[in-house]
């Protein structure tokens, strides 16, 4: 856990840099300077964008993440992987950009309706969609090198630091709309051009291409794999975009630019969770290698504790101060409030239950992840059918939280049935019930009138009375590891 839990730290310091600025960005600039429709096209485009890629990038990202134990040896540029990898998504993007002019039409009839501002701006997603393709493709390529602090930086400081100054372009009068969106749509694919520059200063820009004895005895399982990839990942990327996209074919734009916002605020909750992630998937997949089952399920019962303690903490602080964020931005967003309670929950079920996905699709059952995603993508459309015409916005996100709990809980059940590992224990329930506690004594406090006292009254009684116990019991020596370093960072010398 050593790499894990120094590199985790790292990445979950500059994500929540990261997501101050996005605050800034998607909370009080995107919804003070522009429309909620204006706001739902910026936010659609992106999600566009990130289906767009993953069905243009083959599968590439996943077969880097699985198999680079195998190829890894620099002196022999990795046996070509990358540049082979590079081609197969370079051709499965000119194979979908194809199909986007030939469906074009049946595409415009669908948004015509409800969202005519993105059928206007349509076309701006395929540069959007080919930065993307190949953003994923080197991110996974450096994470598998274990380079994962650089690449979070570009993405969650730099990349937010552009979009800041673009808006506020936009919010000076500088640039009209159409000018904000094409600086909006190029500084999203800057970060791909600052990633490749970055893999030259490392000299792992390895295109050359090798086909070696590897290479050779990789060729068919890598095809195999990267068949049933192809389909996992369009699976994934549909199950985490078809409420937005469902949203804005039903309802438009404007509803959207209010989901989108609110999915922001949920999203945040992920951060520690994406941090252990990028570090934990290329350990996984070593571990798969050596055999290491021991090691693997010891991994995944401690970053399980450590997202299921992070993940309540920070629903909760979200969720007893959701009033106080909602007072910073125009009120027709406020009706978003309880779509952040079912996203928040559903989040906080897919960070309770842990690396689940990164397991089984790094092992030989890799196949069986893939039919649970589709089987949940038909659930999940008819759910959002059901609940959107119904319920609207609060609908798609009641949809979106069944799904997440029914997805994890057949990938945890068949992990448990197959491979014998279940990363839950007693520590695990003292969580959830010091977390319920916490929530039903901050419920009876009464609303301050003063905003920011408000919220930090809020916050402090949360820190105390969730933090405490947890530290006090020792649930996560991880936990108070990091708790005992912060504390003496600001000279504080305690025994955790």
């Amino acid at each position: 856990m050593g790499i894990v839990q120094r590199d985790s730290i790292r990445i979950t310091v500059i994500s929540y840099l990261g997501a101050g600025i996005g605050y800034l960005n998607k909370i009080l600039l995107f919804t003070n300077f522009l429309s909620a429709e204006q706001v739902g096209l910026a936010n659609i485009l992106i999600s566009v964008a990130a289906i767009y890629a993953q069905f243009s990038a083959l599968g590439m990202p996943g077969v880097t993440l699985r198999f680079f134990p195998y190829f890894k040896d620099k002196e022999k540029q990795h046996h070509g992987l990358l540049f082979w990898t590079s081609l197969v998504s370079l051709f499965g993007f000119l194979i979908i950009t194809l199909l986007f002019f030939l469906f074009n039409p049946t595409i415009v009839s669908y948004y015509s309706e409800k969202s005519p501002l993105l059928v206007d701006y349509f076309f701006y997603l395929i540069p959007l969609g080919l930065a993307t393709v190949y953003y994923n493709l080197f991110e996974v390529f450096l994470r598998s090198l274990m380079k994962t602090v650089v690449p979070t930086i570009i993405n969650e400081l730099v990349l937010r630091i552009l979009i800041t100054l673009s808006i506020s372009l936009y919010a000076l009068n500088i640039v009209s709309f159409h000018e904000f969106v094409m600086i909006y749509v190029g500084v999203n694919c800057s970060a791909t051009l600052i990633l490749l520059i970055y893999m030259a200063f490392l000299k792992q820009l390895l295109l050359k291409p090798e086909w070696s004895n590897v290479t050779k005895r990789f060729f068919k399982i890598v095809i195999n794999f990267g068949l049933f990839a192809i389909l996992g990942n369009m699976s994934y990327i549909l199950m985490n975009n078809i409420d937005a996209l469902m949203v804005a074919s039903m309802l438009g734009l404007s509803d959207t630019g209010v989901y989108t916002t609110v999915f922001f605020i949920a999203t945040v909750m992920l951060i520690p969770y994406r941090s252990l992630a990028r570090v934990a998937s290329p350990l996984v997949a070593q571990f798969w290698k050596n055999r290491e089952m021991q090691k693997l399920h010891d991994l995944y019962k401690k970053v399980t504790l450590m997202n299921m303690i992070a993940g309540c903490f920070l629903f909760l602080g979200l969720w007893v101060n959701i009033d106080n964020i909602f007072h910073f931005i125009p009120k027709e967003y406020y009706s978003g409030k309880y779509v952040f309670l079912f996203l928040g929950l559903g989040r906080l079920f897919d960070m309770a239950t842990g690396i689940n996905g990164i397991i089984l699709v790094t092992s030989k059952k890799y196949r069986y992840d893939l039919l649970f995603t589709i089987l949940l993508i038909g659930v999940m459309i008819v759910l959002n059918l059901l609940f959107i015409p119904k319920y609207g916005i609060e609908g798609a996100a009641f949809a979106t939280m069944l799904s997440i709990i029914t997805l994890n809980t057949l990938r945890i059940t068949y992990i448990w049935s197959v491979f014998g590992m279940q990363p839950f224990d007693l520590k695990s329930a003292w969580v959830i019930l010091i977390g319920i506690f916490t929530l039903g004594v901050i419920y009876f406090i009464p609303p301050i009138l003063n905003v920011y006292a408000d919220m930090i009254i809020r916050s402090l009684i949360c820190l105390l009375l969730y933090a405490v116990p947890i530290l006090w019991l020792k649930l996560s020596d991880e936990v108070n590891e990091n708790a005992a370093k912060i504390f003496k960072m600001v000279g504080i010398k305690i025994n955790l």
